[in-house]
């Protein structure tokens, strides 16, 4: 009997003992000595040569600790710019390579055929997919969208180009050489706010096209107040004296003259919120330095970007980008550009601009039509939205201002010498405002010679051409402009303290 409770007594340690063995938590307990990074690296697969050419930096427990808890540098995001039309972002593709390699910062191109799509994208900012922090755009859809992006406080930071033939006016026979009579209304067919939402319209017209026929009917002497606009296609659209239209839309009257003549009327400029240009200026002067090496890049090689554009080959496209016109369209649209480079910034934009065109004299002239033909609501912001601190950094200084003044009764005002045969009279400026004088007179010859890069002005004047000659010699000292570029007449203007006719030269 003592045997048996011996055994049982036996057998129940003894299970106990197994028990205890089973159920306990296991741990690693390394030999004395041994690093467990050691051990670790030491049954990793193929670590001799690679961990031999590191050095023995990575072995040791505490390196390895700071290596593993290091945080992993996040890819920075590209700039994201939108442009109003495919052909506004050729210089974008003229710095990404076919092969994929790319020339200044990381970019995505969202290109827009219409001013509410890259609105939508600025108001996202660039931090969204379909967003943008840049905007490429004329400066007539920069006015126009001013209002809407208020909030934004957005500003004009570049120029990049000009418009170069892609507006129109056209005019009955010599309806831009002579005031419209009495005080009616005078009918313009173009994209205004009650055409806006006409899809003929939005097709036939553009902001920057509305702003050409408006300046040209406010040199005549009528108010944009006295316009009104009529839809291309309406009722009465075709008994309506002027249109101004985009390139290749379909009117019956004369064309008069393009921003082809007019070639420093209508700049493109690049947009952006204060925030982002606060936030971000070292990366915007590099992408502005960039896309301006690359609008010279596009223009030598102008077919192979129309064909990379209309395919889709090889482009940082961002999110949401519809399709693409076809490459013959493209090539005809980039002809319709003249690109602006570094040596232009500083001369267009900021305290030292030259000349009597600059950023802000065209932001405020266009301004002014705007308002009171419709296509904005706003005044004139003061200051101007314009943002000089990338030209001031990455153009160079320009010449000094031209200061010598010209004298109405100098000796030298002599005849100027008539003008060429086979000269085109374009349009006439009309002085007809009651503060109008030989002085104010010359400053508009002035600003009319650097829109007009390439014509001269015939001046008659209340007074005959004794003081016609009188206003010429003003504008010739003021603005250094060649005396092939004007002439005299003899007569007085009807209703007006002067005329000047802007003609053409062959």
């Amino acid at each position: 009997m003592k045997g048996y409770a011996t055994f049982f007594l036996i057998a129940v340690m003894t299970l106990g003992l197994v028990f205890l063995l089973v159920t306990r938590t296991r741990k690693d307990h390394p030999a004395p000595g041994v690093d467990p990074a050691f051990i670790e690296l030491a049954t990793a697969p193929d670590a001799g040569d690679a961990g031999a050419a590191e050095g023995g930096a990575a072995v040791a427990s505490g390196d390895a600790a700071v290596e593993a808890s290091a945080p992993v540098k996040a890819v920075e995001r590209p700039l994201r710019i939108a442009a109003l039309g495919w052909e506004l972002v050729a210089a974008g593709v003229a710095l990404t390579a076919a092969d994929g390699g790319a020339t200044g910062p990381a970019i995505e191109l969202a290109p827009e055929t219409a001013l509410d799509a890259v609105e939508a994208r600025l108001a996202r900012g660039g931090a969204d997919p379909v967003g943008a922090d840049v905007a490429i755009m004329p400066l007539p859809a920069f006015v126009v969208a001013y209002d809407r992006l208020r909030a934004l406080d957005p500003r004009a930071f570049a120029v990049v180009g000009f418009s170069r033939g892609r507006e129109e006016v056209h005019a009955a026979a010599g309806a831009l050489l002579k005031a419209p009579p009495g005080a009616d209304e005078v009918k313009l067919v173009a994209l205004g706010p009650a055409t806006a939402a006409d899809a003929t319209a939005k097709a036939a017209g553009t902001e920057s096209a509305t702003t050409l026929g408006l300046f040209a009917l406010d040199l005549l002497g009528v108010p944009p107040a006295r316009v009104r606009m009529v839809a291309p296609g309406a009722a009465d659209a075709k008994a309506a004296p002027f249109s101004a239209l985009a390139r290749g839309a379909a009117d019956e009257r004369k064309l008069a003259f393009t921003t082809a003549d007019a070639s420093r009327l209508i700049p493109i400029v690049a947009v952006a919120s204060k925030k982002v240009l606060d936030e971000n200026e070292a990366k915007l002067r590099e992408m502005t330095k960039a896309w301006l090496d690359g609008l010279e890049r596009s223009r030598k090689d102008a077919s192979n970007v129309a064909r990379r554009l209309a395919n889709k080959e090889a482009l940082p496209l961002g999110a949401g980008v519809g399709g693409a016109p076809e490459a013959i369209s493209l090539l005809e649209r980039l002809g319709q550009i003249e690109p602006a480079g570094l040596a232009q910034q500083r001369v267009l934009i900021g305290v030292n601009a030259t000349g009597p065109v600059t950023l802000e004299t065209l932001a405020q002239r266009t301004w002014l039509l705007a308002r009171a033909g419709g296509l904005t609501t706003s005044a004139t912001p003061s200051p101007l939205p314009i943002d000089e601190r990338i030209a001031a950094v990455i153009g160079p200084t320009p010449p000094p201002k031209h200061t010598a003044e010209g004298d109405a009764g100098a000796a030298d005002a002599g005849a100027f010498a008539p003008l060429p045969s086979g000269t085109t009279p374009l349009l006439v400026y009309r002085a007809v405002d009651a503060q109008s004088d030989a002085a104010s007179v010359a400053a508009q010859i002035g600003f009319l010679a650097g829109v007009f890069e390439h014509a001269a002005f015939r001046v008659t004047a209340k007074g005959g051409e004794k003081a016609a000659r009188a206003i010429a010699v003003q504008a010739r000292d003021r603005f250094d402009l060649a005396p092939s570029r004007l002439t005299t007449a003899a007569g007085e203007p009807a209703g007006a303290f002067a005329a000047v006719e802007v003609v053409s030269l062959p």
